[in-house]
């Protein structure tokens, strides 16, 4: 098929059938259904996500559809399930294969071999640190060159690629510099979030921790620094989100030995439509990311949900994106997230200098309106995606 380039009265990509494909990701994922999938139908493709079946559809599917597989747990099962994965999603001819994680990337390529449909391998994540930090440290550094050696020669043959962050995008770009890369930031979906209300800052500060939060995230570092921080001034520490397991079992006997119970707070897991209005009480926004390899170059969505709602950031020192948002924007702080002192005294500072902590605030809300919103993104989406139909015209049987 072709497709119609943009006019009054035809979208840019009318008529062209995509797979968002994913191993691992549910069907209400906000990266792919809440902001990708969406964006595509608004602009004239026919979506299909396929995804494993182990939560319910979104009530509202945006013109979205679905094919489901039973979930494969561990990478083992995942890749074990690539065949299958692979004949879920040749129920029907696509135009673009959007793929989400390696394992989703191997079956992307056999469909495209067999059915000559574009592939865009879209990185969440460092792939490689993530599956180097399964072996111990001192393997870190082999096993992560032996992953990207095997992932690299996978991208070589896609069409085009997406980043999650920039340090990503640059990953990326470096396998593939005559082919499109694009930098899709998890910026939230400023109209689903919805506006905040007028936020009042009198004698309780609220710290607030978007997405759930276990030791990797620094639920050691959080807690100990609030409690810290709470013989000087009457805090509260929101989580957006939960903590289980052992980080749960840990925090629960924490707070029950300190008499702080009071002192945290777990809203459970919301939908997303219903995250924004709960970060957006919060006055100073926390990212205690512990320093491994996946954590420096990836860039979690939360920052920019804080930043949607004026509420300026403490985060680690070592993590690129929010050096960089830190220091182009001015509207967070950074510290050693391994240390609870470090989180302590910046917590400290920006109450004890309001005024100054305000301002940043202001930024991190004009910095959001500005250019970390997916309002911003979709339109670097859509131009990617008019760069590959644009190489081979004619698409489809």
């Amino acid at each position: 098929m072709s497709v119609a380039i943009c006019t009054d009265s035809v979208l840019p990509l009318q008529g062209l059938r995509v797979c968002m494909l994913t191993a691992d990701h549910p069907a209400d994922d906000d990266r792919i259904f809440f902001k990708e999938a969406r964006s595509l139908v608004r602009f004239g493709a026919d979506v299909a996500i396929v995804c494993h079946a182990s939560k319910a559809l979104p009530a509202d599917t945006g013109g979205v559809r679905f094919r489901q597989f039973p979930k494969r747990r561990g990478w083992g099962e995942r890749f074990r399930g690539v065949g299958a994965l692979a004949q879920t999603a040749a129920a029907e001819p696509y135009d673009v294969i959007h793929c989400h994680e390696p394992d989703a990337l191997v079956a992307a390529l056999r469909l495209k071999q067999a059915s000559g449909a574009k592939v865009i391998y879209d990185s969440h994540e460092s792939w490689g640190a993530n599956f180097a930090q399964r072996f111990p440290r001192p393997l870190w550094g082999v096993a992560q060159a032996v992953f990207e050696r095997w992932e690299m020669r996978l991208v070589g043959r896609c069409d085009a690629a997406i980043g999650a962050s920039w340090a990503i995008s640059d990953y990326l770009r470096a396998q593939l510099p005559d082919r499109p890369v694009a930098t899709l930031l998890n910026v939230p979906v400023a109209e689903v979030f919805g506006s905040a209300g007028e936020r009042v800052w009198g004698d309780k500060t609220v710290l607030v921790h978007d997405g759930h939060l276990d030791f990797d995230r620094g639920l050691k570092t959080m807690v100990q620094a609030v409690h810290q921080v709470s013989s000087k001034h009457k805090v509260v520490l929101r989580i957006v989100g939960d903590v289980f397991d052992e980080p749960r079992a840990w925090l629960d006997q924490y707070l029950a030995r300190h008499q702080l119970e009071a002192m945290v707070e777990r809203t459970g897991w919301l939908p997303y439509r219903q995250v924004g209005r709960n970060i957006a009480v919060g006055h100073i926004g926390l990212i205690a990311l512990q320093k491994l390899p996946n954590n420096i170059t990836t860039s979690s969505n939360k920052v920019f949900n804080y930043l949607l709602y004026g509420i300026p950031f403490i985060g680690p020192d070592f993590r690129l994106a929010k050096i960089k948002l830190a220091r182009e924007e001015g509207c967070g702080v950074l510290a050693d997230s391994s240390s609870p002192e470090s989180y302590a005294a910046a917590i400290s500072d920006m109450i004890e200098h309001r005024d100054r902590t305000l301002a940043m605030g202001r930024r991190a809300a004009k910095a959001s309106e500005r250019k970390y919103r997916w309002a911003h993104m979709e339109g670097e989406m859509v131009s990617l995606y008019r760069r590959v139909l644009d190489q081979h015209p004619s698409h489809g049987n």
